[in-house]
């Protein structure tokens, strides 16, 4: 397996996007999803196209059939991320899976050695499918983050956006300047919309000269 990527367990979750009540995505998730959110791997071609835009390796037909269960994964995580970024505790459950997933994949470090530079640390895996592989990479991804960034997770609150980001500063709100700006635009309007209309003049007669 490859070196940890913080940034996988933040890239598939963020494959899903929209707030609201009632929809679900595998086991766990649905308190803040959008029925008619966005998701980005919401078939088997989509999920190739994701995982091979984030170099995992080998994605086979075996991996894309396996779609349940990066549906499930990313569930898991946007609940842990969610409950981070609320400074809540983790839930039990999803806790649960996110370790099941790392665990399917025994490792250790092995020394790398490179031609040129400094030795290095490489996470060496056993002989496991491809599926369990890279659901063992987001898992720990997902672990690390938690663990390690666990303060700094954020949910974007901007319209149409909920992205989960880790804040780079303290009081960092948005994932972006651009999500800032948006949400500022929103506010104003808003305030215009609510703000109450001003008094019609009332004329009053002339009196004859």
């Amino acid at each position: 397996m490859s070196p940890l990527r913080r940034d996988l367990a933040l890239e598939l979750a963020n494959t899903l996007s929209g707030r609201g009540e009632g929809a679900k995505d595998g086991a766990g998730e649905g308190a803040n999803q959008d029925a008619n959110g966005t998701d980005l791997i919401d078939s088997p071609a989509a999920l190739g196209r994701w995982l091979e835009g984030r170099r995992l390796g080998d994605v086979g037909e075996g991996v894309l059939l396996r779609l349940p269960e990066f549906r499930a994964l990313r569930a898991a995580i946007r609940d842990l991320l969610t409950a981070a970024s609320a400074g809540e505790p983790l839930p039990r459950d999803a806790v649960d899976a996110v370790n099941g997933a790392s665990a399917a994949v025994p490792s250790s470090p092995a020394l790398v050695v490179p031609d040129a530079g400094a030795p290095g640390v490489a996470e060496r895996t056993t002989a496991a499918s491809p599926t369990a592989r890279i659901l063992a990479a987001v898992a720990r991804s997902a672990i690390a983050v938690v663990v390690e960034d666990g303060a700094g997770v954020r949910r974007c609150p901007a319209p149409r956006c909920d992205r989960f980001f880790i804040a780079g500063r303290a009081g960092q709100v948005w994932c972006s300047a651009a999500c800032g700006n948006r949400a500022r635009v929103a506010r104003h309007h808003a305030r215009r919309r609510t703000a109450p209309a001003p008094p019609t003049p009332v004329e009053h007669p002339r009196a004859p000269a």
